[in-house]
């Protein structure tokens, strides 16, 4: 059994994360902000041990992390400080990790590994984390995730409450999407085999689809027909920012996927969700309800 810190416990990322270490019998301390929310208290049921603090409190932090073997984490983006304060997340984890001697799993983002400006302040802050961590003592594994499948589920930009599927792209772009089972997955696969991953970085993607393809399978398992509506970017600047924009035009010009096939074959004990087999893991009457 391997005890382990989980940041960002109460989210999808690392809500999937904890419960999939929950469910293989690990330790699990969930980093929260606060242990009388509903998703901390429902964690604390499942057998989840709480800590209190966030990604700007070194104080916090440190003890939480300290007697575990690993901690899974994220720098979080939008928030007030923007990029600087992303940044500022970023090391401190990378510190603290370093400082204390255990395995850092870090979820980035694809292309993190780079050092070129994209104009899209959540991957060029990630880029500047990690250039951060090449440099430190710090045993650690990076994963690189792709566009979330997840992302679907805010209604407000997806239009799913609608009866449609909103997206910029255009109906027969492909897109490189990951669960975050599949992260949760690959990182629990990491934190139970640190001989193999320390010093590893992985981008990874559960499945590649079209939006034309993607309101397809939500039409087969919500059992009513969603067609598929292209959103004007100019729209996506007004709702979301440049950034998000800029991150979507990428989208529509890339010719760079990942080789899924390979990515499964390589590390199969991990349960990877094609887009369809995602979409009937989400309990969508919840999901639309809300």
């Amino acid at each position: 059994m391997t005890k382990v810190i989980v940041i960002g416990a109460t989210g999808n990322q690392g809500g999937a994360v904890a419960d999939l270490l929950l469910e293989r019998g690990h330790e699990v301390v969930a980093y929260v902000r606060s242990v009388e929310s509903p998703a901390a208290k429902a964690l604390f049921a499942q057998g989840a041990q709480l800590a209190t603090g966030d990604l700007a409190d070194p104080d916090g932090l440190q003890k939480a992390c300290t007697g575990a073997d690993a901690v899974f984490g994220f720098s979080v983006p939008f928030g007030e400080g923007g990029k600087d304060a992303e940044v500022a997340q970023g090391r401190l984890l990378i510190d603290t990790a370093a400082r204390l001697d255990i395995h850092l799993v870090y979820s980035s983002v694809r292309g993190g590994d780079r050092l070129v400006a994209t104009n899209i302040g959540h991957a060029d802050s990630k880029q500047l984390i990690e250039a951060y961590l090449r440099e430190q003592p710090v045993r650690a594994t990076v994963l690189g995730p792709v566009y979330f499948m997840e992302n679907v589920l805010n209604l407000g930009f997806s239009r799913l409450g609608e009866g449609i599927l909103a997206n910029p792209l255009t109906p027969g772009k492909p897109l490189d999407q990951v669960s975050v089972l599949d992260i949760a997955g690959m990182a629990v696969h990491a934190v139970e085999n640190p001989d193999e991953f320390v010093g590893e970085r992985i981008d990874i993607a559960s499945d590649r689809v079209t939006g034309q393809e993607a309101a397809r399978m939500l039409s087969e398992v919500l059992g009513r027909e969603i067609p598929y509506q292209q959103m004007p970017l100019d729209m996506v600047r007004q709702w979301a920012g440049e950034g998000v924009a800029a991150m979507f035009e990428n989208f529509e010009n890339n010719t760079d996927f990942l080789d899924i096939e390979a990515l499964h074959a390589k590390y199969p004990t991990v349960r990877w969700h094609s887009y369809a087999e995602w979409a009937k893991t989400v309990d969508w009457d919840k999901i639309l309800a809300g």
